[in-house]
């Protein structure tokens, strides 16, 4: 090997014998909260049968379940002395001067990531015990629209539309159709609002504040709990009618949305909890996320089963709504120091000053930059020009394989906009009602959780190829010097032990993904042809099982970027997420919205038809990617024959003092070596040569 001019390594070195004291972990000065890696774009993903998540959440929600209690800080190597500037010592003022800003606060005025952990869960319970309960009051004002013989002679305004038999409005297509297109106004105008908005209400939380952005968002929120209380109750009274419910959506997505409130939680947590604890607050949020999500369906259809009123859920999340903005509004502190502003305004002026463009164009480009990140799903030549084909007129081969899997990702992601149409399925073929559909969502994910956190992992531990052993070769045939041959100090300097790893194929991701996708197109074949809702309830659980996909494709995206030299990750998990966006807020609820609003008359099976259709074209999707092939020696140790210099095969020649040096081979990595295990290092027979 190479020789080396730093220090000689004595393997790995604990924080009490390092040469210089580890610093403290720096924040970014000015962080951008514009992707959202921790935590899912939607609350409905995480019960959604159809929602996909990511890897990173899934490792985040097995974290939850399963902690580690280890700590995270990097340990500084003897000998690797970090470059010190100018730079670097006014950021360390800096940061100094914003601890010294947090340590000078009172205990109840300190920005603290359980600000938000312990009020969470309340948020999360109040808003999924409305989602079930939502669709009938949708069908309840659809059909005191499109039928109001059916009032049985109820003349009082705030009684009328909850006198009426349910059962004669949710079996009427009519009333069907009339609800899939109020739901489907409403979605999509939130979907695209919140899209155009949230990016530039985060960044404006760099520049005022996270507090001030989640309470113009949870204003949004609150006018669209009374715009539909009012509506609910006064519908006759209201301009409208039904559609009175437009004004809540279109507030609360030009305020940003759900999305923007999970956005700068996310900015408050990642501002207020240090790198060794960061991970594991965000497991933490995101573990009792999933928790309130999951509670609360039950819990509101137990709700309505005591009060027999469907408003009543509606009041209960309204007034957890309220407490929870005055907790925001008048006891959480904000997270940051008055410094940070003033420095992100500056910078965001500069950059404003900057620009080339015109007016216009910058506007534009502020509206739409979002879409920006998705070129880098364009097709790009493979290696570098004529390789491999010697006739420079020939066209080099483009890689399709990173756009067809953006492309399945993205007719997966079409599905978690289905959950208000399945949800009107289920209420027309099945007739149940808001505290039925609470269960169903409450069981299903339940599923999801248990496949995601046990399961899933069990699966991949079990099946996944295991990581082959590491050699360390002391080759016996080679010639050896005189032991009293000089040897520099470089030349006797020990390798440096072999960093642990996990034992990740991204081949086996790839299937993983396929036999998923499968599993969904099974499952929904399935429901589809269900006759009973407890058989509906069996094949939706199964579909629950199948949600494998989002974890595997962080792995096999990373793969393909990489394999044309791409270095700059967030770049391509940002760009993964704008799909995600844009298929499950926008075209999702459109496109299921549309064709059961056109088929509920004649063939309602037709969303899951449409969910088959998309699956099936992921699975083709996935089918024509081709990972790259592994390398056939280790990047890190190249081969001698081919790319080591002569001199350096002589100075490790020097380095060989015993002809009987057994081979050394350590035998699977543990994961956990850098938590305190030890590998199992064991000497292997040689064969003489």
């Amino acid at each position: 090997m190479t020789s080396d001019s730093r220090a000689p390594s004595k393997g790995p070195v604990s924080r009490s014998h390092s040469r210089r004291p580890i610093s403290r972990p720096r924040r970014s000065r000015n962080p951008s909260v514009a992707s959202i890696p921790y935590l899912p774009t939607g609350p409905t993903i995480l019960i959604n049968p159809d929602g996909q998540i990511d890897d990173e959440t899934a490792e985040l929600l097995h974290e939850f379940i399963h902690p580690h209690h280890h700590a995270e800080d990097t340990l500084v190597v003897e000998g690797e002395e970090p470059e010190t500037g100018e730079g670097d010592e006014d950021d360390g003022a800096f940061e100094a001067a914003i601890l010294e800003w947090r340590n000078g606060l009172p205990w109840w005025k300190r920005p603290s990531p359980w600000w938000f952990i312990c009020g969470v869960p309340f948020s999360t319970i109040a808003m999924s015990m409305t989602l079930a309960p939502r669709i009938q009051i949708y069908t309840e004002l659809a059909c005191d629209a499109y039928k109001p013989e059916d009032n049985n002679g109820t003349l009082g305004v705030a009684a009328g539309i909850f006198n009426r038999p349910y059962d004669v409005c949710v079996t009427d297509p009519d009333v069907q159709q009339a609800v899939s297109r109020l739901s489907l106004t409403m979605l999509t105008t939130m979907g695209i609002l919140g899209c155009l908005t949230t990016g530039f209400w985060s960044s404006v939380s760099d520049r005022y504040g996270r507090k001030r952005i989640m309470s113009l968002a949870i204003v949004g929120a609150l006018i669209t709990d009374v715009t539909f209380i009012s509506t609910a109750k006064y519908s006759r009274l209201l301009p409208g009618g039904m559609w009175f419910l437009l004004i809540g959506p279109f507030v609360d997505g030009c305020l940003g949305s759900y999305s923007t409130v999970m956005a700068a939680i996310h900015a408050y947590v990642a501002d207020t909890s240090e790198p060794a604890t960061r991970a594991r607050s965000f497991s933490l949020l995101l573990g009792l996320v999933f928790t309130g999500m999951s509670i609360g369906p039950t819990l509101g259809s137990l709700v309505i089963n005591r009060t027999k009123n469907v408003l009543f859920v509606f009041y209960i999340a309204t007034a957890v709504h309220i407490i929870y903005a005055c907790v925001i509004w008048s006891v959480v502190p904000e997270s940051l120091a008055p410094m940070q502003l003033q420095q992100a305004r500056k910078l965001h002026e500069d950059s404003v000053r900057a620009a080339s463009t015109t007016k216009r164009k910058a506007w534009f480009r502020r509206m739409f930059g979002f879409l920006e990140p998705m070129a880098l799903f364009l097709p790009g030549h493979v290696g570098p020009p004529h390789a491999g084909t010697g006739n420079p007129l020939k066209k080099p081969k483009r890689d399709w394989s990173l756009f067809l899997l953006a492309m399945a990702n993205g007719c997966v992601m079409l599905l978690i906009g289905a959950i208000t149409s399945n949800m009107q399925y289920i209420t027309l073929m099945f007739g149940w009602n808001s505290e039925d559909l609470g269960y169903w969502t409450s069981v299903v994910g339940a599923a999801r959780a248990f496949h995601l956190t046990v399961l899933l992992p069990m699966i991949i531990k079990l099946f996944q190829p295991k990581t082959p052993p590491i050699q360390l070769p002391a080759e016996p045939d080679e010639p050896l010097t005189d032991s009293s041959s000089p040897r520099s100090p470089s030349a006797t300097r020990p390798s440096p032990p072999p960093r642990p790893h996990h034992a990740h194929s991204p081949t086996f991701d790839l299937n993983l993904a396929r036999v998923s996708i499968s599993l969904d197109i099974l499952a929904y074949a399935l429901m589809a042809l269900a006759h009973s809702g407890a058989l509906f309830t069996a094949w939706s659980v199964l579909g629950a099982f199948g949600s494998g996909l989002g974890p595997s494709v962080s792995s096999v995206a990373t793969a393909l970027y990489t394999r044309n030299g791409g270095k700059e990750l967030g770049k391509l998990f940002g760009a993964l997420s704008v799909v995600q966006i844009i298929c499950s807020q926008v075209v999702g609820p459109f496109l299921y919205g549309l064709t059961f609003m056109h088929t509920v008359k004649t063939f309602p099976q037709a969303v899951f038809v449409l969910s088959i259709g998309s699956l099936t074209l992921a699975l083709v999707f996935l089918m024509f990617i081709r990972l790259p092939k592994a390398a056939p020696a280790d990047v890190e140790e190249p081969s001698s024959t081919t790319s080591e210099p002569v001199h350096s095969q002589l100075e490790r020649e020097d380095t060989l003092v015993d002809t009987q040096a057994p081979l050394i081979v350590v035998e699977d990595v543990d994961a956990d070596e850098g938590r305190g295990r030890k590998a199992d290092v064991k000497p292997a027979s040689i064969a003489s040569a």
